[in-house]
């Protein structure tokens, strides 16, 4: 709460994502039609205005880049954020965005890394994904506190990881979290100011385990 000026605008921009995915998803169960298919029009001695499809395709990639980019950027001043507080510290945007200039490609890359490991883990029947969680998880948190390499920070994250429990009794809060999104109307903004005030437990997790492991 004493930070809620920061990490508000911060997580703002990932509810932004999820309005824009809400408004581009298909009419209903089975359906391909997007709301704008509804409204087109043929133009007297001209092409039909659903050939306006192809700009929204264009459109859409440039989104998906877009989405990379600001995403992968703001994930890294919100992880760094909570890292600030776990220590005591007040996180400021000029410190934020100094740290994505220094780290935000090694960030990206440790994002797309850890994701396979998880992702391949779960696909090879679960137990393995449920391990990788738990290995992998605060690597994030490494990199950002000791400026260490991808295949460092993943080493640390699993050695000072010691249990199941020390890293998915944060996870699954943080899934519980977000099954209050289905209550009708006010769900989603309850589930959504709940994870902002929960989003600093996996940095101050991180310090339990660091100070354990030192």
């Amino acid at each position: 709460m004493k930070n809620i000026w920061v990490f508000g605008p911060l997580y703002a921009v990932f509810i932004f994502f999820s309005i824009h995915s809400w408004i581009w998803t298909p009419t209903g169960p089975g359906e391909t039609r997007h709301w704008w298919d509804s409204t087109v029009v043929s133009l007297p001695n001209g092409p039909s205005l659903a050939g306006l499809n192809y700009t929204f395709v264009g459109f859409s990639i440039l989104w998906l880049l877009l989405t990379l980019v600001v995403g992968t950027i703001v994930q890294v001043m919100a992880q760094k954020a909570q890292l600030d507080v776990s220590e005591g510290k007040s996180p400021t945007y000029d410190k934020l965005w100094a740290t994505v200039k220094e780290l935000g490609w090694r960030m990206f890359g440790l994002y797309i890394i850890a994701g396979l490991i998880i992702l391949i883990g779960f696909l090879l029947l679960i137990i393995p994904g449920i391990f990788m969680v738990k290995r992998y998880f605060m690597a994030p948190y490494v990199m950002l506190d000791e400026k260490l390499g991808i295949r460092a920070s993943l080493d640390r994250s699993a050695a000072i990881s010691p249990t199941i429990g020390s890293v998915w009794g944060v996870v699954l809060v943080v899934i519980l979290l977000s099954f209050i999104s289905v209550i009708p109307i006010i769900g989603w903004l309850i589930s959504f100011v709940l994870s902002i005030l929960y989003s600093v437990a996996p940095a101050l997790r991180y310090q339990e385990l660091k100070k354990i492991a030192s």
